[in-house]
């Protein structure tokens, strides 16, 4: 298994065995080069601290925290059909199959953490269930507790996830998102896309996550925003394809932020 940890270079999948190795190795380098230096710069350093990783996939970002000291890692996934690249073994590493939502969770997963990472993982969330998945994070904080939330805005160029769901060239085509469902299908079929494609991007159309109602579910549920960030080009796409991250300045236009950034970060507080 051949593993590019601190390379500056993008990441290319040619140099590796497996997906699995490639993506893992991704998110490795995603939480180790910009996700703990973001929460240090913040003053929160993960030294025995307790971590979270919800929609930790193949365990890589867990995986990078707990090399740099955490007392304990978690890493929680809904898919059981996901199998993780053996070098997740470390001893204050740990993963758990379960729904966060369900009614003994916190039994399983454990509670009182100090960090919670979503990392791109609500906008995958049905958008009737968002408000009750952000609530049952409830169960897994202290007062004081942290969380680390990432997502692409859905009305951004690529919100529709479609640079890593497809693979001809309609990938490369910004704002797919605002195409309707309808004509995606045939023009699917036509390019002979994968034959999941469709309920793939079914699945992010239907879960919409915008900024304007991330924010204002925070609020209603009682979390503070103690940071947050936007980009033109995510720390993601420097890492995968090599695009020099941008950070953007258009925070507060409503209808431009959702279109114009590609990327939201936000640090938060449980209160």
């Amino acid at each position: 298994m051949t593993i590019h940890l601190e390379d500056e270079h993008p990441l290319k999948r040619s140099d590796f065995d497996t997906q699995e190795e490639y993506y893992w190795t991704y998110q490795y380098r995603l939480a180790a080069g910009y996700y703990i230096p973001l929460l240090n710069a913040h003053g929160f350093r993960i030294e025995e601290k307790r971590i979270l990783d919800i929609g930790c996939g193949l365990g890589g970002c867990p995986a990078a925290m707990a090399d740099r000291g955490a007392a304990e890692c978690v890493g929680v996934e809904i898919d059981t059909k996901i199998r993780r690249p053996s070098i997740n073994n470390r001893p204050n590493l740990k993963y758990v199959f379960e729904d966060i939502t369900s009614a003994n969770a916190s039994r399983k997963v454990g509670t009182n953490y100090d960090l919670i990472v979503l990392h791109d993982v609500i906008e995958h969330v049905p958008l009737v269930e968002k408000e009750q998945f952000l609530s049952a994070l409830k169960q897994f904080c202290h007062p004081g507790t942290m969380m680390l939330v990432t997502f692409p805005p859905f009305y951004s160029p690529f919100g529709l996830h479609q640079q890593s769901l497809l693979k001809t060239k309609l990938r490369f085509v910004p704002f797919l998102g605002c195409v309707p469902l309808w004509s995606l299908k045939p023009i699917l079929r036509l390019l002979a896309e994968d034959a999941n494609a469709y309920d793939l991007l079914k699945e992010i159309k239907d879960s919409r996550m915008t900024i304007r109602n991330f924010k204002k579910m925070l609020v209603r549920l009682g979390f503070s925003i103690e940071f947050e960030q936007y980009y033109l080009v995510r720390p993601t796409h420097e890492i995968r394809y090599g695009w020099r991250t941008r950070i953007s300045r258009i925070k507060n236009l409503p209808v431009l932020s959702e279109v114009a950034n590609s990327g939201a970060l936000y640090l938060i507080r449980n209160v």
